[in-house]
């Protein structure tokens, strides 16, 4: 077991928690930190068929740590990647599948997208700027969680993960606490920018909706409107509505993002 990789599981299940049954959380039914799917299919020699009577609350450390070794770390080659990149690429794996998490890292880094870290990708990786790749991934992964139908209920908490792994993860990579500042500083005026077009967009959508127009049609002319242009029009302030509050959620996710970063901040300074 590398030191990397424990560094970087400690960082991990700090974020994980404990024993879930939360069935609104698509990671639930989790115990000891890990998953009953997970356990069942691990390759790290206790798998579920093989003990039978395992109390999956009841998980030690070593087996936590030898089940996370083995189905995320060894899969997404964490002993390969840059430190820094090896975290991010980690964490979005054990949050999301592998899979996905992989795919993000040669997207980021230009290589072929098949979900496998292979030579072709691990060249890519090291070709491009390690700070960059990590700031790429995280915006991917952000993005990749907002998109989800149950972001309302856990976006707080995954965006806050996101900054957080973000923030360490370019620690590692060899950035400094001015760096990390001037990142949260520039997520906090992406985010004010974001609501500042949320509040114009919502308010158009608002103002051009069917009553606005209805309500300036003279009554004597009321039933020969062209109502298929009011349909158009209600139609379209629905989208501008949409639209305002798809931008209302980036700028919360965002704040989370600054506000974990500022306080790993705290932590390190």
């Amino acid at each position: 077991m590398s030191s990397r990789f424990s560094a970087c599981l400690a960082v991990t299940l700090k974020h994980e928690g404990g024993y879930s049954t939360n069935r609104a959380d698509p990671g639930n039914w989790t115990g000891g930190k890990v998953g009953k799917g997970e356990l069942r299919g691990t390759k790290a020699g206790i798998a579920a068929s093989s003990h039978p009577n395992l109390d999956i609350q009841k998980l030690t450390d070593a087996q936590i740590a030898q089940i996370y070794e083995a189905e995320y770390w060894r899969v997404v080659r964490g002993d390969d990647l840059p430190a820094g990149v090896d975290l991010s690429t980690f964490d979005y794996g054990v949050n999301s599948g592998n899979s996905r998490s992989i795919k993000a890292l040669q997207r980021a880094a230009g290589a072929i997208q098949d979900g496998k870290v292979g030579r072709a990708t691990l060249a890519a990786v090291r070709a491009k700027s390690a700070t960059k790749l990590i700031q790429a991934l995280n915006d991917g992964r952000l993005g990749f969680l907002q998109g989800l139908t149950n972001w309302k209920t856990f976006g707080k908490g995954w965006g806050a993960r996101v900054g957080d792994i973000r923030a360490r993860s370019l620690l590692m990579a060899g950035a400094v606490i001015s760096d990390l500042q001037a990142i949260a500083a520039n997520d906090n005026k992406k985010a004010k920018a974001d609501e500042k077009g949320a509040t114009a967009v919502i308010a158009a959508g608002t103002g051009s909706g069917t009553g606005a127009v209805t309500g300036s049609v003279p009554s004597d002319q009321f039933l020969n409107f062209n109502w298929t242009t009011v349909a158009a029009l209600a139609a379209a302030a629905g989208v501008l509505i949409i639209c305002g509050l798809v931008l209302k959620r980036r700028a919360a996710a965002r704040h989370a993002m600054a506000t974990a970063t500022l306080a790993v901040v705290a932590e390190v300074a």
